[in-house]
């Protein structure tokens, strides 16, 4: 069994250890106990971004933990993404040319990828009325099913599925403000990574306005390498650059 492994976008800034778990009361606790295994060490993990089919590109992910938030930068070339998560509450995210995006600019797609830029600050597991509906497996594992809901956000309603003893996410299906299937998430597969596990392949499709689930597009994340003890600058995740 793994004994740990990093969560996703916020799984790429956080660790998560294998425990004996109290009972599990509601899903506050759940998102609680994902959030709460947060990395306390900087790292860099080198990746492939397949953009579809026919197109890739590599890029560097630099990710710099402080008591108080965690910074994610994404380098792809000339392009810069910086992500700023604080322990509590929403993150913030800035492109160098544009400075900080916001409103109807967060759901551009990343690199022309099926990732939105608001996907991958994951900020629905923020979002405030979260509940635990039931269980269900997820890619041979067992999982409880947490369904999460919010107004005045890109999306309406956000399905997770998390392993139950690792509290990690598997899967998400992603519905927009009317309800229809937009968006789905996966964790295809792990990689070792000295003492830890990272995602090695993570997917994410998007489901066209009227179409058949076989017609949704894909793009994947594939992390081949790493360094789990870093030593990042923090200038290099100054809001300011951006």
């Amino acid at each position: 069994m793994l004994r740990r492994f990093f969560l996703l976008f916020l799984m790429l800034t956080a660790v998560v250890h294998a425990e004996d778990a109290p009972p599990l009361l509601d899903a506050t606790v759940v998102i609680q106990r994902m959030l709460a295994h947060r990395a306390q060490q900087d790292f860099s993990l080198q990746a492939r971004l397949d953009i579809s089919r026919d197109k890739s590109t590599n890029l560097t992910m630099l990710v710099r933990n402080t008591p108080n938030e965690t910074r994610t930068l994404f380098k792809a070339g000339t392009s810069e993404l910086l992500i700023v998560q604080p322990v509590t509450g929403m993150p913030r995210w800035f492109l160098r040319g544009s400075g900080e995006l916001t409103g109807a600019r967060l759901m551009e797609k990343w690199l022309g990828s099926e990732f939105t830029f608001y996907d991958l600050g994951m900020p629905f597991l923020r979002w405030p009325d979260a509940k635990l509906t039931g269980e269900a497996r997820a890619r041979g594992q067992d999982c409880l099913l947490l369904e999460l809901t919010a107004t005045n956000q890109p999306y309406g309603r956000v399905k997770l599925w998390i392993e139950q003893r690792y509290f990690a996410l598997l899967r998400a299906e992603v519905f927009d403000p009317n309800e229809a299937l937009v968006r789905r998430l996966a964790i295809t597969s792990f990689k070792r990574l000295g003492e830890v596990w990272i995602p090695r392949g993570i997917e994410m499709s998007s489901i066209p306005p009227n179409q058949a689930l076989p017609a949704e597009e894909k793009s994947r994340l594939e992390f081949y390498t790493g360094d789990y003890a870093a030593k990042l600058p923090p200038e290099w995740f100054a809001e300011g650059k951006f």
